[in-house]
C-alpha cells in the first residue's frame, strides 16, 4: 500500500470519464503514481515502510507465460482480460487518482526513486514516458534515421525524445497546435510541420529523400495512421501508439498493395520495476528532462478543475500534476 504524493490526468482517464471506454461504476481512475510505502504485504521483501516509490502504469506479475517470455505489457493473457494486457490500475482494479493505493505484484512493480530525483522528474515515467520511448524502441530506430512523429501530445513529444534517444539524425514533429509544436522543438524536433499549414506527406519526402525511415503515430486516428504510412520510404517502419475506435482501414496504394516491405509495430507502455529503473536513471544522468510537460498542477481535492482543463485542451496544456 503507498500513499501517493503525485499523480496525473491521462488521455485514456478522459476516455473513461467520458464513458468512451467502460469500467466498473464507482471504480477509482488513475495510472500514474509516485508515494511512500505505508504498508507490505506478506512476502514483499528488500522494501521497507517510508521508501519513496515509482509505479509503472502496467503492473506485470513478473511470473505467466507473457512475462516470462518477455513481454511484460501483455501480462495475463489468455485471462479475461487478454486484449487490455497488464493494465490493471484505473481498469479492472481502483487507480491512483486517490490518498492511497494497493498495488498488485509489489515485488514486480515497486521501483524505489533515488533521492536526488524529485516526484515531478519521475511522474511521467509510469506511463507516457515509457509508451513514447517504446514507440521508438519498437520501431528499432537506428543511428541516422529519419522519424516523423504524428501527433505533439504528450505520449508525442515522448515518442519525440524517445527518437532522439535512439539516435535518429532527422525529426520531424507534426501538430495542429502551436504550443505543442514550441514542446515538440524543446523535447527533441529538428523540423515542426502544422499540418493546417502544409501538405505534410508532402513535406516529410521533401525533407527525407523520398520518405521517412520510421513514422510514429500516437494520436489514433484514421488519418494520422494514414498519414504516417504514406510518409514512408519502403521498407520503413510504422510505430502505432495511437488507440483506435472504430474501424481502422489501409488503403492498398499506401500499403504497397502489400509488397513494400513495409514493418507495422503496435506498443503497449512497457512496464514492471526494471523498466522504470532504467528510465529513472536515463532522468538521473540528464539524458532527458521531461518536467516541462507538467503545464499544471492541482490538489485532489479540486481535480473536476483539472478534468475539465485538460479536456478543453485550455491555457496550453499538456499534463497537469494532482496532488494528494
Amino acid at each position: 500500500m503507498i500513499r501517493v504524493t503525485l499523480t496525473t490526468i491521462c488521455g485514456t482517464d478522459l476516455h473513461i470519464v467520458r464513458g468512451e471506454y467502460p469500467v466498473a461504476p464507482g471504480l477509482v481512475i488513475g495510472h500514474e503514481p509516485v508515494g511512500v510505502i505505508e504498508e507490505l504485504g506478506e512476502g514483499v521483501t528488500g522494501y521497507q515502510i517510508g521508501e519513496r516509490v515509482l509505479v509503472g502504469a502496467i503492473t506485470p506479475c513478473g511470473q505467466c507465460r507473457a512475462c516470462l517470455s518477455g513481454h511484460a505489457s501483455q501480462c495475463g493473457h489468455g485471462a479475461a482480460y487478454e486484449a487490455l494486457g497488464g493494465w490493471r490500475f484505473g481498469n479492472t482494479i481502483n487507480g491512483a487518482q486517490a490518498e492511497y493505493l494497493r498495488v498488485p505484484y509489489a515485488q514486480a512493480n515497486l521501483a524505489k526513486i533515488p533521492d536526488e530525483l524529485t516526484d515531478e522528474q519521475v511522474v511521467l515515467l509510469a506511463d507516457i514516458a515509457s509508451t513514447g520511448f517504446g514507440g521508438a524502441e519498437a520501431a528499432k530506430i537506428r543511428i541516422g534515421d529519419s522519424v516523423v512523429v504524428f501527433a505533439q501530445g504528450p505520449i508525442g513529444l515522448c515518442a519525440t525524445a524517445g527518437a532522439k534517444l535512439m539516435g535518429a539524425s532527422l525529426i520531424i514533429g507534426v501538430d495542429g497546435d502551436e504550443h505543442r509544436l514550441a514542446m515538440s522543438k524543446r523535447m527533441g524536433a529538428d523540423v515542426t510541420l502544422d499540418y493546417r499549414e502544409v501538405d505534410v506527406v508532402a513535406e516529410v519526402k521533401r525533407l527525407t529523400g523520398g520518405g521517412a525511415d520510421v513514422a510514429i503515430e500516437a494520436l489514433g486516428t484514421q488519418q494520422t495512421f494514414e498519414s504516417s504510412l504514406r510518409s514512408l520510404r519502403p521498407a520503413g517502419t510504422l510505430s502505432s501508439l495511437g488507440v483506435y475506435s472504430g474501424k481502422l482501414q489501409i488503403p492498398y496504394e499506401a500499403f504497397a498493395a502489400g509488397i513494400g516491405d513495409y514493418r507495422i509495430v503496435t506498443t503497449l507502455c512497457p512496464g514492471g520495476k526494471e523498466r522504470l529503473r532504467r528510465l529513472m536513471e536515463v532522468v538521473r544522468h540528464g539524458r532527458v528532462d521531461l518536467t516541462p510537460l507538467l503545464t499544471h498542477r492541482f490538489k485532489l481535492d479540486n481535480i473536476s478543475d483539472a478534468y475539465k482543463l485538460f479536456g478543453e485542451r485550455s491555457d496550453g496544456v499538456l499534463k497537469v500534476a494532482i496532488q494528494p
